[in-house]
């Protein structure tokens, strides 16, 4: 069967990979970064899977009153997903 609307032409839009995360330690710094190199599409999607979860185990830290395993997981899980959107956002931004 013929599709009638083709697909749209991907981005070449990728992750730049200078976005940081995991601050640790008295000087917080950063354990983790975003690769770069991930086209956009991949890497809203794997952003939107991780604060999916993470909104699930908010509701489950908010629900249970031993929850606090639940919430330390949703914070690094948000904290995960922040950091591949702003790294896009980078990506985005005309520079000056």
């Amino acid at each position: 069967m013929t599709k009638i609307v083709p697909d749209p032409p991907r981005s070449s839009i990728t992750t730049l990979g200078v976005v940081t995360f995991g601050d640790y330690g008295e000087n917080e710094k950063p354990l983790f970064r975003v690769n770069s190199g991930m086209p956009i599409e991949e890497a809203l999607e794997h952003a939107s899977t991780l604060l999916f979860y993470s909104k699930k185990l908010a509701m489950e830290a908010a629900m249970d009153v031993r929850g606090e395993q639940y919430a330390w997981a949703a914070h690094y899980l948000c904290e995960m997903g922040k950091a591949v959107v702003d790294d896009l956002t980078q990506a985005m931004t005309p520079s000056s």
